[in-house]
Protein backbone atom coordinates (compact mmCIF):
# COMPACT_ATOMS: atom_id res chain seq x y z
CA UNK A 1 0.00 0.00 0.00
CA UNK A 2 2.87 2.36 1.07
CA UNK A 3 3.93 2.47 -2.81
CA UNK A 4 0.53 3.53 -3.96
CA UNK A 5 0.65 6.22 -1.70
CA UNK A 6 3.10 8.81 -2.88
CA UNK A 7 1.87 8.55 -6.59
CA UNK A 8 -1.78 8.92 -5.46
CA UNK A 9 -0.93 11.70 -3.51
CA UNK A 10 0.81 13.49 -5.96
CA UNK A 11 -2.63 13.09 -8.46
CA UNK A 12 -4.56 14.31 -5.74
CA UNK A 13 -2.10 16.94 -5.38
CA UNK A 14 -0.39 18.51 -8.23
CA UNK A 15 -3.58 17.37 -11.29
CA UNK A 16 -6.89 16.73 -9.66
CA UNK A 17 -7.48 20.15 -7.61
CA UNK A 18 -6.77 22.84 -10.83
CA UNK A 19 -8.87 20.75 -12.82
CA UNK A 20 -11.82 20.30 -10.55
CA UNK A 21 -11.85 23.84 -9.69
CA UNK A 22 -12.29 24.60 -13.18
CA UNK A 23 -15.07 22.29 -14.31
CA UNK A 24 -17.22 23.94 -11.09
CA UNK A 25 -16.17 27.53 -12.20
CA UNK A 26 -17.53 26.86 -15.58
CA UNK A 27 -20.67 24.99 -13.96
CA UNK A 28 -21.61 27.40 -11.91
CA UNK A 29 -20.57 30.85 -12.73
CA UNK A 30 -22.58 31.61 -16.34
CA UNK A 31 -19.92 35.01 -17.21
CA UNK A 32 -17.61 33.85 -20.00
CA UNK A 33 -13.91 34.45 -19.33
CA UNK A 34 -12.83 37.76 -21.24
CA UNK A 35 -9.61 37.64 -23.97
CA UNK A 36 -7.75 39.21 -20.74
CA UNK A 37 -8.34 36.16 -18.52
CA UNK A 38 -7.91 33.80 -21.68
CA UNK A 39 -4.51 35.32 -21.80
CA UNK A 40 -3.60 35.85 -17.99
CA UNK A 41 -4.92 32.53 -16.48
CA UNK A 42 -3.36 30.06 -18.35
CA UNK A 43 0.32 31.74 -17.89
CA UNK A 44 -0.85 32.13 -14.25
CA UNK A 45 -2.65 29.06 -13.35
CA UNK A 46 -0.44 27.04 -15.87
CA UNK A 47 2.89 27.91 -14.89
CA UNK A 48 1.97 27.58 -11.17
CA UNK A 49 1.27 24.34 -11.79
CA UNK A 50 3.94 23.35 -13.85
CA UNK A 51 6.15 24.66 -10.83
CA UNK A 52 3.35 22.56 -8.42
CA UNK A 53 4.33 19.61 -10.75
CA UNK A 54 7.74 19.65 -10.90
CA UNK A 55 8.25 20.06 -6.98
CA UNK A 56 6.17 17.02 -6.55
CA UNK A 57 7.72 15.05 -8.85
CA UNK A 58 10.77 15.88 -7.37
CA UNK A 59 10.50 15.73 -3.77
CA UNK A 60 7.44 13.81 -3.25
CA UNK A 61 8.05 11.28 -5.73
CA UNK A 62 11.91 11.59 -5.87
CA UNK A 63 12.08 11.54 -8.86
CA UNK A 64 14.01 13.42 -11.38
CA UNK A 65 13.05 16.06 -13.82
CA UNK A 66 14.76 13.22 -16.74
CA UNK A 67 11.05 10.90 -15.76
CA UNK A 68 9.31 13.33 -18.04
CA UNK A 69 11.58 12.54 -21.28
CA UNK A 70 13.28 9.32 -20.47
CA UNK A 71 13.34 7.87 -24.47
CA UNK A 72 15.81 8.31 -26.74
CA UNK A 73 16.00 10.94 -29.06
CA UNK A 74 16.83 14.24 -30.53
CA UNK A 75 15.82 17.86 -31.04
CA UNK A 76 15.29 16.65 -35.12
CA UNK A 77 13.08 13.65 -34.28
CA UNK A 78 11.49 15.80 -31.84
CA UNK A 79 10.68 17.88 -34.19
CA UNK A 80 9.64 15.84 -36.83
CA UNK A 81 7.71 13.63 -35.15
CA UNK A 82 5.99 16.96 -33.61
CA UNK A 83 5.26 17.92 -37.37
CA UNK A 84 3.53 14.04 -37.74
CA UNK A 85 1.42 14.36 -34.73
CA UNK A 86 0.29 18.09 -35.69
CA UNK A 87 -1.26 16.67 -38.89
CA UNK A 88 -2.85 13.61 -37.32
CA UNK A 89 -4.57 15.71 -35.02
CA UNK A 90 -5.67 18.20 -37.44
CA UNK A 91 -6.65 15.09 -39.94
CA UNK A 92 -8.76 13.82 -37.18
CA UNK A 93 -10.17 17.05 -36.13
CA UNK A 94 -11.77 17.35 -39.32
CA UNK A 95 -13.09 13.54 -39.40
CA UNK A 96 -14.87 13.80 -35.95
CA UNK A 97 -16.24 17.23 -37.47
CA UNK A 98 -17.49 15.40 -40.62
CA UNK A 99 -18.75 12.96 -38.96
CA UNK A 100 -20.06 14.45 -35.55
CA UNK A 101 -21.68 17.94 -36.43
CA UNK A 102 -24.67 16.11 -37.91
CA UNK A 103 -25.15 13.97 -35.06
CA UNK A 104 -23.91 16.16 -32.17
CA UNK A 105 -25.94 19.60 -30.99
CA UNK A 106 -23.28 22.53 -31.84
CA UNK A 107 -21.05 21.28 -34.17
CA UNK A 108 -19.30 23.80 -35.57
CA UNK A 109 -17.80 26.77 -32.73
CA UNK A 110 -16.81 24.99 -29.78
CA UNK A 111 -18.10 27.96 -27.79
CA UNK A 112 -18.65 31.44 -27.95
CA UNK A 113 -16.32 32.32 -25.29
CA UNK A 114 -13.65 31.07 -28.38
CA UNK A 115 -15.39 32.30 -30.72
CA UNK A 116 -14.28 35.88 -28.82
CA UNK A 117 -11.31 35.16 -28.18
CA UNK A 118 -10.37 34.54 -32.00
CA UNK A 119 -11.84 37.48 -32.85
CA UNK A 120 -10.31 39.67 -30.38
CA UNK A 121 -6.67 38.05 -31.40
CA UNK A 122 -7.71 38.54 -35.06
CA UNK A 123 -8.36 42.83 -34.02
CA UNK A 124 -5.14 43.19 -31.85
CA UNK A 125 -1.47 41.85 -33.26
CA UNK A 126 0.00 42.46 -29.80
CA UNK A 127 -2.95 40.19 -27.94
CA UNK A 128 -2.35 37.93 -30.95
CA UNK A 129 1.88 38.21 -30.48
CA UNK A 130 0.85 37.22 -26.49
CA UNK A 131 -1.07 34.65 -27.20
CA UNK A 132 0.96 32.26 -30.03
CA UNK A 133 4.09 33.23 -27.70
CA UNK A 134 3.81 32.53 -24.24
CA UNK A 135 0.06 31.73 -23.81
CA UNK A 136 0.69 28.42 -26.76
CA UNK A 137 3.21 27.27 -25.76
CA UNK A 138 3.59 27.83 -21.61
CA UNK A 139 0.10 27.99 -20.58
CA UNK A 140 -1.46 25.55 -23.07
CA UNK A 141 0.89 23.19 -24.23
CA UNK A 142 3.47 23.25 -21.71
CA UNK A 143 0.64 22.62 -19.07
CA UNK A 144 -1.55 20.27 -20.55
CA UNK A 145 1.44 18.00 -21.53
CA UNK A 146 3.71 17.65 -18.18
CA UNK A 147 -0.17 17.48 -16.74
CA UNK A 148 -0.91 14.72 -19.24
CA UNK A 149 2.68 13.28 -18.65
CA UNK A 150 2.81 13.35 -14.89
CA UNK A 151 -0.48 11.73 -15.04
CA UNK A 152 0.21 8.80 -16.70
CA UNK A 153 3.21 8.37 -14.91
CA UNK A 154 1.59 8.27 -11.26
CA UNK A 155 -0.94 6.20 -12.21
CA UNK A 156 1.75 3.80 -13.99
CA UNK A 157 3.08 3.31 -10.83
CA UNK A 158 0.55 1.41 -9.52
CA UNK A 159 0.72 -1.59 -12.06
CA UNK A 160 3.23 -2.68 -14.69
CA UNK A 161 0.57 -5.25 -16.62
CA UNK A 162 -0.01 -3.81 -20.38
CA UNK A 163 -3.48 -3.63 -19.90
CA UNK A 164 -3.17 -1.66 -16.96
CA UNK A 165 -1.12 0.54 -18.95
CA UNK A 166 -3.31 1.09 -21.44
CA UNK A 167 -6.07 1.61 -19.09
CA UNK A 168 -4.61 4.59 -17.82
CA UNK A 169 -3.89 5.78 -21.03
CA UNK A 170 -7.61 6.03 -21.79
CA UNK A 171 -8.49 7.27 -18.04
CA UNK A 172 -5.98 10.06 -18.47
CA UNK A 173 -7.48 10.97 -22.31
CA UNK A 174 -10.82 10.65 -20.98
CA UNK A 175 -10.47 13.24 -17.76
CA UNK A 176 -9.10 15.70 -20.29
CA UNK A 177 -11.79 15.13 -22.37
CA UNK A 178 -14.54 16.05 -19.67
CA UNK A 179 -12.10 18.65 -18.62
CA UNK A 180 -13.07 20.57 -22.12
CA UNK A 181 -17.01 20.16 -21.65
CA UNK A 182 -17.05 24.02 -22.06
CA UNK A 183 -15.98 23.28 -25.94
CA UNK A 184 -19.31 21.20 -26.42
CA UNK A 185 -19.73 17.83 -27.44
CA UNK A 186 -17.40 17.52 -30.36
CA UNK A 187 -14.76 19.37 -28.50
CA UNK A 188 -14.98 16.86 -25.87
CA UNK A 189 -14.91 13.77 -28.01
CA UNK A 190 -11.90 15.80 -29.98
CA UNK A 191 -9.52 16.06 -26.88
CA UNK A 192 -10.34 13.09 -25.61
CA UNK A 193 -8.99 11.35 -28.94
CA UNK A 194 -6.03 13.97 -28.75
CA UNK A 195 -5.41 12.31 -25.78
CA UNK A 196 -5.24 8.64 -26.95
CA UNK A 197 -3.22 9.45 -29.43
CA UNK A 198 -0.64 11.52 -27.22
CA UNK A 199 -0.89 8.85 -24.44
CA UNK A 200 0.06 6.22 -26.65
CA UNK A 201 2.47 8.04 -28.39
CA UNK A 202 4.16 8.80 -25.09
CA UNK A 203 3.75 5.13 -24.15
CA UNK A 204 5.70 4.30 -26.78
CA UNK A 205 8.60 6.35 -26.92
CA UNK A 206 8.85 8.51 -23.47
CA UNK A 207 9.87 11.60 -25.21
CA UNK A 208 7.40 14.65 -24.21
CA UNK A 209 8.64 17.93 -26.55
CA UNK A 210 7.05 16.27 -29.60
CA UNK A 211 3.95 16.33 -27.56
CA UNK A 212 4.74 19.83 -26.20
CA UNK A 213 5.54 21.01 -29.79
CA UNK A 214 2.49 20.00 -31.30
CA UNK A 215 0.43 20.94 -29.02
CA UNK A 216 1.56 24.74 -29.60
CA UNK A 217 1.39 24.28 -33.08
CA UNK A 218 -2.05 22.51 -33.27
CA UNK A 219 -3.41 25.41 -31.55
CA UNK A 220 -1.63 28.59 -32.93
CA UNK A 221 -2.39 27.03 -36.70
CA UNK A 222 -6.06 27.49 -35.60
CA UNK A 223 -5.87 30.62 -34.15
CA UNK A 224 -3.93 31.76 -37.52
CA UNK A 225 -6.10 30.20 -39.44
CA UNK A 226 -9.35 32.01 -38.40
CA UNK A 227 -7.16 35.14 -38.54
CA UNK A 228 -6.11 34.73 -42.11
CA UNK A 229 -10.00 34.10 -43.05
CA UNK A 230 -11.43 37.51 -41.29
CA UNK A 231 -8.61 39.63 -42.30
Amino acid sequence: MRKYFKPLLAVCIGILPVNLIMIWYRLTYAESFTITDMLLYPLIIGGGNILLILALNRYLLKEKLGEFNPGKGSWYLDFTAAFVLTAVYFLLMFIERSLLSGILPQGKPQSQEVIELMTGLAQNPVLLAIWLGPVAWIGVALFEEISRVFFMNCLWKLGNHLVWSVVVIIIVAVFAGIVHFYQGPIGIISVGIQGLVAGLFYFKFRRIWPLIISHALFDSIQILMFVFMTT
